[in-house]
């Protein structure tokens, strides 16, 4: 028996009706009556029970319209109907409307409680079903979100693989091009050496008349613009640390808008500058970033000059506590987002001239400075490029102790000059014989160990880098067989001295000379090993 449950009873006949209440509470349930169909549906409409026992036929409101309500407004709720109208047809019909179960007056007492309890078990198990249900459903949604949330995460760890694929993939493409960059610089430095070097050499001649030394400073400078540029590229491959130093960023602005004035006037460019009073100033590398700027000018007035003939360029500068900030917009096309994912890979381009180098260049320099460089773009509106430079405080300059004043000539010395390059062997020997020198050479590492070790020399001039023997294995055999000469050993190379040759140069403490170099860097090295030279012969 189900115990507890709430039944609602439908009799027209007050003496049936009161029986089978009393009856129904003595069982334990609680039994609300109705004395016909409508007064039924009102109390169906306030309250709600496990369980309905209607008669059929009542004079206001009949059974059949009972079931009809409770078919569409308490679906759940079972009903039995009881009836002193036997006939198949009424059971029937009343089984076709919902009924659960039929019985007939005068029926049976034993029979109706059977009939109870089973309908009120359908009751509970149906509940617990629901209840079932409810729970698996609350499981299933609970279950999805995690599912979900868990494919959210996955979909992040896969868009972080991504990004960390597509960085391994640019930093492996920048690897290849720094030692790409690394021999064509080193390549490029050799001969700058003799071209500044032989300017010098012909713009310091009596001989030479005014106008050819105009005409050689030219060269000159030319040569030395070429050098910064091979500069720029090893610091890019990190071949090279940037020279840095206390620099106005909003001078830099200006300096660089100055040197692009007339490709920015013929192409129509209107130039706005928004550059804050008092910026900080900061340690840069003056000529890297002007590169920088240079870049991000040069790519701003191009595409605005292609999208639509003129343009509006924007240069501003800002600062917090922290970082300088740097912003190129312009009103251009715009970078499309599959492009704007690859703006700073190496020979990506969207130009049909272009080398896909400029972007890239910039993107190193800036990672060098410890800063950083971002876009932001809209397609038919513009992009704008904000560079982030950390503040570097300038410290209080130290007051300099008095330095040994340099000598004016040197005594004719006999030197050693080991290259394997041909020009450079030569321009060396004419810089010596005209300051007084005796010179030998040596093309090779090989040769050179031959003459050292047959010939004494006060100073020796030896590149770093040379097939077969060399600079490194001209250290060893000197502090193996000739360690007196270490002090005098001068190192040179074109590749401006690499991670691994700064290191050797370190552990080392030779003196070096970086090619290309000028006649006065030339001899302010040549004296600093002459003055090592008298230290040792001062030492007791």
């Amino acid at each position: 028996m189900v115990m507890s449950s709430k039944i609602l009873l439908i009799e027209d006949e007050a003496r049936l009706r009161q029986n089978l209440q009393l009856l129904l509470t003595s069982e334990g349930y609680t039994v609300i009556t109705a004395s016909n169909g409508y007064e039924g549906i009102q109390r169906l409409q306030q309250e709600q029970f496990d369980l309905v026992i209607t008669d059929i036929m009542m004079e206001e409101g009949n059974g059949f319209e009972v079931m009809e309500y409770l078919s569409t407004h308490a679906p759940d709720t079972l009903t039995i109907v009881i009836t002193g109208y036997a006939s198949t047809d009424s059971a029937i019909e009343a089984l076709r409307k919902g009924a659960y179960d039929y019985l007939a007056k005068p029926f049976d007492i034993d029979m109706m409680k059977i009939s109870i309890e089973r309908a009120l078990e359908k009751v509970q198990l149906r509940r617990q079903v629901q209840t079932y249900m409810q729970e698996l459903e609350q499981r299933v949604a609970d279950r999805t979100r995690e599912l979900e949330e868990m494919n959210k995460k996955l979909n992040a760890s896969l868009a972080d693989l991504q990004a960390a694929q597509e960085q391994l993939i640019q930093s492996e493409k920048l690897s290849a091009l720094g030692e790409l960059i690394s021999g064509v610089a080193h390549e490029l430095n050799n001969p700058l050496t003799s071209v500044l070097g032989y300017a010098e050499l012909l713009s310091h001649s009596e001989a030479c008349p005014p106008e050819a030394r105009t005409m050689l400073e030219k060269i000159s400078q030319e040569a030395m613009r070429c050098h910064q540029i091979v500069k720029n590229l090893l610091s890019f491959a990190r071949k090279q640390k940037p020279e840095k130093k206390y620099i106005d960023m909003n001078a830099l602005c200006r300096k660089t808008l100055d040197l692009l004035a007339y490709q920015l006037r013929v192409n129509n460019i209107t130039v706005v500058t928004q550059l804050a009073e008092g910026l900080p100033k900061t340690m840069a590398d003056q000529h890297q970033l002007q590169q920088v700027l240079v870049n991000l000018l040069t790519n701003a007035y191009q595409a605005m000059a292609d999208y639509r003939g003129e343009g509006k360029l924007t240069v501003a500068t800002a600062y917090d506590e922290d970082k300088i900030y740097i912003r190129v917009t312009d009103n251009g096309p715009g970078i499309p987002p599959q492009s704007l994912r690859r703006i700073f890979d190496p020979f990506y381009t969207t130009k049909e001239k272009g080398t896909g180098l400029g972007l890239s260049l910039s993107y190193g320099i800036v990672q060098e400075h410890g800063g950083e460089i971002g876009v932001v773009s809209q397609l038919g509106q513009g992009t704008t490029f904000t560079v982030a430079l950390p503040i570097i405080a300038e410290p209080v300059p130290e007051q300099e102790a008095p330095s040994r004043s340099t000598p004016t000539s040197l005594p004719a010395q006999k030197i050693l000059v080991v290259d394997d390059e041909e020009t450079i062997l030569d321009l060396v020997t004419d810089i010596l014989h005209t300051l007084g020198h005796q010179v030998e050479t040596a093309s090779s590492g090989r040769e050179a160990l031959q003459k050292m070790d047959s010939q004494q020399y006060d100073l020796i001039i030896c590149d770093i880098k040379m097939p077969e023997v060399d600079g490194r294995q001209i250290y060893q055999f000197l502090k193996d067989k000739h360690p007196s000469l270490l002090n005098r050993l001068i190192f040179s190379s074109g590749d401006t001295a690499s991670e691994e040759s700064q290191e050797f140069l370190k552990e080392t403490g030779c003196l070096f000379l970086q090619k290309p170099y000028l006649l006065e860097e030339f001899t302010q090295v040549l004296h600093q090993a002459c003055l090592r030279t008298e230290e040792e012969v001062q030492q007791p």
